[in-house]
């Protein structure tokens, strides 16, 4: 197998080899930026989009039916692109629901508090069951403390806290979505959806 031939470069990712992510962050993470800031977004939001992008990556070639049918550019670039298409709804979603709150009545629905109650719950719930190392990371993120100053105070290098933030927050979101109440809620909103 040719050495950096797309093949190759998936089975050092499975391997978990250094050289292969280096490669993908020297080859790819510059159009990443681009697309990201031609979106709208900052540097900031390309460097998360590009590592939230690689742990999607490694996730799919992670899975024994994963065939590599196009490019491995071409599939780092529609990941990168899908994340951050879904961060750009979330974002508009967040706006959407400050926008109906400002115009609603001053009075609060109980049922709305119930359910920033139940998704606080499931959030924290899932947060419990990760890692020390990405509770602690997490937890510096959701102060506000810069990823360099995490990488001081726990010890690590930069980049590491950065890709292990990713990585932590992909497995938050796998419990999240995985909690029994989410699914709940889930197949609930569906099936009003469709009435």
């Amino acid at each position: 197998m040719e050495k950096n031939s797309d093949q190759y470069i998936i089975e050092r990712i499975r391997s978990r080899e250094d050289d292969a992510f280096v490669y993908l962050q020297v080859k790819f993470q510059d159009s990443i930026r681009l697309m990201v800031l031609e979106m709208g977004g900052s540097q900031e939001d390309a460097k998360d989009v590009f590592s939230e992008g690689l742990v999607a990556l490694i996730r799919l070639v992670d899975r024994e039916d994963f065939v590599l049918n196009c490019k491995l550019g071409t599939l780092v670039y529609a990941l990168c692109k899908k994340t951050w298409l879904q961060q750009l709804e979330k974002q508009v979603a967040v706006r959407n629901y400050h926008v109906r709150k400002l115009d609603s009545p001053a009075e609060q629905d109980f049922t709305e508090e119930a359910d920033q109650q139940l998704i606080h719950d499931i959030f924290w719930e899932s947060f419990r069951k990760l890692d020390k190392v990405c509770q602690d990371i997490l937890e510096g993120y959701l102060n506000e403390i810069s990823p360099k100053e995490i990488a001081d105070q726990m010890g690590y290098s930069y980049g590491y806290v950065r890709k292990r933030k990713s990585m932590c927050h992909g497995y938050l979101m796998k419990l999240i979505e995985g909690h029994p109440t989410y699914i709940k809620i889930k197949q609930t909103e569906l099936t009003l959806d469709l009435e």
